[in-house]
Protein backbone atom coordinates (compact mmCIF):
# COMPACT_ATOMS: atom_id res chain seq x y z
CA UNK A 1 0.00 0.00 0.00
CA UNK A 2 1.20 3.58 -0.89
CA UNK A 3 2.41 5.15 2.24
CA UNK A 4 -0.19 7.60 3.40
CA UNK A 5 -3.06 6.39 0.86
CA UNK A 6 -5.81 6.21 3.79
CA UNK A 7 -5.19 9.63 5.03
CA UNK A 8 -5.12 11.20 1.49
CA UNK A 9 -8.86 9.05 0.37
CA UNK A 10 -10.15 9.86 3.66
CA UNK A 11 -9.46 13.58 3.42
CA UNK A 12 -10.51 13.37 -0.59
CA UNK A 13 -14.04 11.97 0.38
CA UNK A 14 -14.63 13.52 3.47
CA UNK A 15 -16.18 16.69 1.31
CA UNK A 16 -18.83 13.86 -0.10
CA UNK A 17 -20.57 11.34 2.14
CA UNK A 18 -20.89 11.33 6.03
CA UNK A 19 -17.27 11.51 8.31
CA UNK A 20 -18.82 7.97 9.67
CA UNK A 21 -18.70 6.47 6.21
CA UNK A 22 -15.77 7.27 5.15
CA UNK A 23 -13.23 4.69 7.25
CA UNK A 24 -15.84 1.79 5.48
CA UNK A 25 -15.77 3.21 1.79
CA UNK A 26 -11.92 3.66 1.90
CA UNK A 27 -11.36 0.37 3.26
CA UNK A 28 -13.65 -1.17 0.24
CA UNK A 29 -11.57 1.55 -2.62
CA UNK A 30 -8.29 0.08 -1.18
CA UNK A 31 -9.26 -3.26 -0.80
CA UNK A 32 -10.27 -3.52 -4.21
CA UNK A 33 -8.11 -1.11 -6.14
CA UNK A 34 -10.47 1.61 -6.95
CA UNK A 35 -10.16 3.72 -9.51
CA UNK A 36 -13.08 6.62 -8.03
CA UNK A 37 -13.72 9.65 -10.26
CA UNK A 38 -15.95 12.47 -9.13
CA UNK A 39 -17.67 14.21 -11.75
CA UNK A 40 -19.47 17.24 -12.47
CA UNK A 41 -23.34 16.70 -12.87
CA UNK A 42 -24.61 14.19 -15.69
CA UNK A 43 -28.53 14.75 -16.43
CA UNK A 44 -28.66 10.75 -17.22
CA UNK A 45 -26.68 8.90 -14.70
CA UNK A 46 -25.30 9.45 -11.44
CA UNK A 47 -22.87 6.74 -11.43
CA UNK A 48 -21.27 4.16 -13.04
CA UNK A 49 -19.03 1.58 -12.74
CA UNK A 50 -16.62 -0.11 -15.54
CA UNK A 51 -14.96 -3.57 -14.71
CA UNK A 52 -11.31 -3.67 -15.34
CA UNK A 53 -10.19 -3.47 -18.78
CA UNK A 54 -6.89 -3.34 -21.37
CA UNK A 55 -4.42 -2.91 -18.06
CA UNK A 56 -7.47 -0.78 -16.17
CA UNK A 57 -8.28 -1.72 -12.73
CA UNK A 58 -12.07 -1.23 -11.62
CA UNK A 59 -12.74 2.19 -12.09
CA UNK A 60 -15.90 3.84 -10.24
CA UNK A 61 -17.32 7.24 -11.11
CA UNK A 62 -20.40 9.75 -9.11
CA UNK A 63 -21.75 13.02 -9.76
CA UNK A 64 -20.20 15.60 -7.34
CA UNK A 65 -23.47 17.33 -7.02
CA UNK A 66 -24.60 14.77 -4.88
CA UNK A 67 -25.43 15.60 -1.39
CA UNK A 68 -24.01 13.42 1.07
CA UNK A 69 -26.16 10.66 1.15
CA UNK A 70 -27.26 10.25 -2.32
CA UNK A 71 -23.57 10.26 -3.35
CA UNK A 72 -23.09 7.67 -0.19
CA UNK A 73 -26.06 5.51 -1.78
CA UNK A 74 -24.87 5.72 -5.30
CA UNK A 75 -21.12 5.21 -4.29
CA UNK A 76 -21.95 1.67 -2.62
CA UNK A 77 -24.35 1.45 -5.55
CA UNK A 78 -21.28 1.08 -8.01
CA UNK A 79 -19.36 -0.76 -5.34
CA UNK A 80 -21.85 -3.79 -5.81
CA UNK A 81 -21.70 -3.80 -9.55
CA UNK A 82 -17.56 -4.52 -8.93
CA UNK A 83 -18.08 -7.33 -6.17
CA UNK A 84 -20.89 -8.93 -8.66
CA UNK A 85 -18.81 -8.49 -11.46
CA UNK A 86 -16.00 -10.42 -9.30
CA UNK A 87 -18.06 -12.75 -8.55
CA UNK A 88 -19.84 -13.47 -11.70
CA UNK A 89 -18.12 -11.30 -14.79
CA UNK A 90 -20.61 -10.86 -17.16
CA UNK A 91 -22.70 -13.94 -16.69
CA UNK A 92 -25.77 -11.92 -15.13
CA UNK A 93 -27.72 -9.30 -15.53
CA UNK A 94 -26.47 -5.53 -14.47
CA UNK A 95 -29.64 -5.43 -11.79
CA UNK A 96 -30.17 -9.14 -11.54
CA UNK A 97 -30.72 -10.65 -8.06
CA UNK A 98 -26.75 -11.04 -7.50
CA UNK A 99 -26.78 -7.60 -7.81
CA UNK A 100 -29.55 -6.86 -5.37
CA UNK A 101 -28.25 -9.32 -2.86
CA UNK A 102 -24.46 -7.92 -3.11
CA UNK A 103 -26.18 -3.92 -2.78
CA UNK A 104 -27.62 -4.71 0.04
CA UNK A 105 -25.03 -6.54 2.07
CA UNK A 106 -22.58 -3.73 1.24
CA UNK A 107 -24.90 -1.36 2.65
CA UNK A 108 -25.74 -3.01 5.68
CA UNK A 109 -22.84 -1.92 7.45
CA UNK A 110 -23.59 2.36 6.46
CA UNK A 111 -27.46 1.55 7.36
CA UNK A 112 -27.13 3.36 11.19
CA UNK A 113 -28.03 6.47 12.51
CA UNK A 114 -24.65 7.67 13.40
CA UNK A 115 -24.36 8.45 8.93
CA UNK A 116 -28.04 8.48 8.15
CA UNK A 117 -31.00 10.87 9.24
CA UNK A 118 -33.36 8.86 10.85
CA UNK A 119 -36.36 9.73 8.68
CA UNK A 120 -34.26 8.59 5.48
CA UNK A 121 -32.90 5.87 7.25
CA UNK A 122 -36.39 4.56 7.66
CA UNK A 123 -36.69 4.78 4.06
CA UNK A 124 -33.75 3.08 2.82
CA UNK A 125 -34.83 0.33 5.22
CA UNK A 126 -37.88 -0.07 2.77
CA UNK A 127 -36.27 0.71 -0.37
CA UNK A 128 -33.47 -2.23 0.63
CA UNK A 129 -36.20 -5.06 1.00
CA UNK A 130 -36.02 -4.74 -3.07
CA UNK A 131 -33.34 -2.22 -4.36
CA UNK A 132 -34.06 -1.45 -7.80
CA UNK A 133 -31.47 -0.82 -10.53
CA UNK A 134 -30.98 3.34 -9.38
CA UNK A 135 -32.42 5.18 -6.62
CA UNK A 136 -34.29 6.94 -9.30
CA UNK A 137 -36.17 4.44 -9.69
CA UNK A 138 -37.52 4.75 -6.11
CA UNK A 139 -39.59 7.94 -5.86
CA UNK A 140 -40.24 7.73 -2.12
CA UNK A 141 -36.31 7.27 -1.66
CA UNK A 142 -35.19 10.04 -4.18
CA UNK A 143 -37.93 12.41 -2.56
CA UNK A 144 -36.22 11.53 0.50
CA UNK A 145 -32.70 12.28 -0.60
CA UNK A 146 -33.90 15.59 -2.19
CA UNK A 147 -34.72 16.96 0.98
CA UNK A 148 -30.92 17.07 2.15
CA UNK A 149 -30.16 19.03 -1.62
CA UNK A 150 -28.67 22.55 -0.66
CA UNK A 151 -29.70 23.92 -3.79
CA UNK A 152 -33.13 23.06 -3.85
CA UNK A 153 -34.50 26.09 -3.66
CA UNK A 154 -35.80 27.83 -6.79
CA UNK A 155 -36.18 24.08 -8.25
CA UNK A 156 -39.20 21.83 -8.99
CA UNK A 157 -39.38 18.51 -9.80
CA UNK A 158 -39.89 17.52 -13.77
CA UNK A 159 -42.92 16.10 -13.17
CA UNK A 160 -44.50 19.39 -11.90
CA UNK A 161 -44.03 20.94 -14.95
CA UNK A 162 -46.19 21.48 -17.96
CA UNK A 163 -46.10 19.62 -20.85
CA UNK A 164 -44.36 21.53 -23.16
CA UNK A 165 -42.43 23.61 -20.47
CA UNK A 166 -39.06 24.92 -21.12
CA UNK A 167 -36.64 24.11 -18.13
CA UNK A 168 -32.94 24.89 -17.47
CA UNK A 169 -30.91 21.67 -15.69
CA UNK A 170 -28.55 22.18 -13.02
CA UNK A 171 -26.17 21.84 -15.94
CA UNK A 172 -27.95 25.12 -17.44
CA UNK A 173 -28.60 23.46 -20.24
CA UNK A 174 -31.90 23.73 -22.05
CA UNK A 175 -34.90 21.63 -22.63
CA UNK A 176 -38.67 21.21 -23.84
CA UNK A 177 -41.05 18.79 -21.77
CA UNK A 178 -42.43 16.12 -23.82
CA UNK A 179 -44.10 13.15 -23.37
CA UNK A 180 -44.19 10.65 -20.69
CA UNK A 181 -42.47 6.82 -22.22
CA UNK A 182 -43.28 4.57 -19.54
CA UNK A 183 -41.39 5.74 -16.62
CA UNK A 184 -39.81 9.06 -17.62
CA UNK A 185 -39.94 12.00 -19.64
CA UNK A 186 -38.51 12.55 -23.57
CA UNK A 187 -37.49 15.94 -23.37
CA UNK A 188 -35.47 17.55 -26.42
CA UNK A 189 -32.76 19.73 -25.80
CA UNK A 190 -33.02 23.03 -27.34
CA UNK A 191 -29.21 23.92 -28.66
CA UNK A 192 -29.58 20.39 -30.33
CA UNK A 193 -32.98 19.08 -30.40
CA UNK A 194 -31.49 15.80 -29.56
CA UNK A 195 -34.19 14.18 -27.51
CA UNK A 196 -33.36 12.41 -24.12
CA UNK A 197 -35.14 10.66 -21.02
CA UNK A 198 -35.61 12.76 -17.70
CA UNK A 199 -36.70 10.88 -14.39
CA UNK A 200 -39.88 12.79 -12.85
CA UNK A 201 -38.27 13.76 -10.08
CA UNK A 202 -35.05 15.41 -11.85
CA UNK A 203 -34.83 18.90 -10.52
CA UNK A 204 -35.34 21.67 -12.80
CA UNK A 205 -35.80 25.40 -13.12
CA UNK A 206 -38.85 26.66 -15.60
CA UNK A 207 -37.47 28.93 -17.99
CA UNK A 208 -40.74 31.50 -18.04
CA UNK A 209 -41.33 34.02 -20.87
Amino acid sequence: MTPGLPEKLSAALRPFIPGDAVPLAVDFIIQHRVQLTVTRGRATKLGDYRHPYLGEGHRVTVNGTLNQYAFLVTLVHEFAHLTTWEAHKNGVKPHGSEWKNQFTQLMKPYLTETIFPTALLEVLYQYFKNPRASSCADPELMRELANYDKKRDNYDFLEELPEGAVFMTRQRRYFKKGEKRRTRFLCHELSTRKAYLFHPLTPVQEQKE
